[in-house]
């Protein structure tokens, strides 16, 4: 019995880690913009994400939009609106921008 429960949380604990959304190399390198800042910016479209599982949904979903616009060439991020999705999930809709360094 014993042998069971620890398989069971073992699977568990790596389902739930699994679910963690890591920032790729490029994306450590992306910048939060303020609406005044992306005026002189270039916009490479609007990136929408989710995270319906695990832990720090919110924390993951902002994660995945910023892998987006690293994976898009940008290196700027304007976040346009963050909320729920589905159930118990979490949303985050943002701008990917190419902004010139200053």
């Amino acid at each position: 019995m014993n042998k069971i429960i620890i398989s069971i949380t073992s699977i568990v604990a790596v389902f739930i880690a699994g679910c963690a959304t890591q920032l790729d190399t490029n994306a450590e390198k992306i910048r939060l913009v303020t609406a005044d800042q992306k005026e002189s910016c270039e916009s490479l479209g609007i990136v929408s994400t989710d995270q319906q599982l695990g832990l720090n949904k919110a924390s993951n979903s902002m994660n995945k939009a910023i892998n987006e616009v690293a994976r898009r060439g940008g290196n700027a991020i304007f976040v346009l609106s963050t909320g729920t999705s589905g159930l118990d999930g979490a949303a985050v809709t943002a701008e990917a921008l190419r902004c010139k360094i200053e």
